[in-house]
C-alpha cells in the first residue's frame, strides 16, 4: 500500500496545468510545458466530436491547458481543454457563445438578444454553397453592389432609384416607331 504522501502526490499528478509549446497538426498532437523542467512528449488533445461529425480546433502555442495523465503517467497524457489566462482572457463576460479567431474574425450567438453575428476582418470573404437552393426569411439589407449570373424574380415589384418597374409611367409617348423617355 502506498504511503499517504505518495497518494497525494499521485493524485496531484493526475491533472496538471501547463502551456502548449508546440503543435503537430498532421499528427493531432501537442507538447505541453508542465513545469520549468518538464515538457510532455507529443500528446493528443481532446476533441468535442470525432465520430460521424468531427470538430477540429487545434490548440495554439502559448495556450494554457489542463493535461490529464492516467495513473500519473505524463507520457499517456491527454490535453483536456483550455484555461483562460491574463495573456488570453475569456472573449466575453456575458451569456454569448463566441468563436474568436486569431485574425479577429468573430462568430457569435447572444441568447439574450437572439442575435447571430459574424464579423470578419478586412479582405475576408464568405463562400456558401447550397446546390439545393437557399431560402431567407425576413427583410434583407445590403450595403454594397449585388451581382447575379441568373434571373432576378420578384413576386411584387422591383424599385430602383424610387422608380417602380411595375407601376412607373412614361410621359409624352406617342404611338409609332419612336422610343419613350425615361420613366417618371
Amino acid at each position: 500500500m502506498a504511503e499517504p504522501a505518495d497518494l497525494q502526490r499521485l493524485i496531484g499528478d493526475l491533472a496538471r496545468e501547463g502551456s502548449v509549446v508546440s503543435v503537430d497538426l498532421n499528427a493531432g498532437t501537442a507538447r505541453v510545458q508542465i513545469a520549468d523542467d518538464l515538457v510532455t512528449g507529443d500528446i493528443p488533445w481532446l476533441a468535442p466530436r470525432m465520430g460521424d461529425t468531427r470538430i477540429w480546433s487545434p490548440p495554439s502555442e502559448g495556450e494554457q491547458v489542463l493535461v490529464l495523465a492516467p495513473e500519473a503517467d505524463i507520457a499517456r497524457g491527454i490535453i483536456l481543454g483550455s484555461l483562460s489566462s491574463n495573456a488570453r482572457p475569456q472573449p466575453a463576460t456575458d451569456k454569448k457563445t463566441l468563436l474568436d479567431f486569431a485574425d479577429r474574425a468573430l462568430i457569435g450567438y447572444d441568447p439574450v438578444t437572439h442575435a447571430l453575428t459574424a464579423y470578419l476582418p478586412a479582405g475576408a470573404t464568405i463562400l456558401l454553397v447550397a446546390d439545393g437552393g437557399m431560402h431567407l426569411t425576413g427583410n434583407l439589407a445590403v450595403d454594397g453592389q449585388i451581382s447575379s449570373t441568373g434571373k432576378i424574380v420578384s413576386d411584387v415589384d422591383v424599385v430602383g432609384a424610387g422608380k417602380s418597374l411595375k407601376d412607373h409611367v412614361h410621359v409624352a409617348v406617342q404611338p409609332g416607331q419612336g422610343s419613350s423617355g425615361k420613366p417618371q
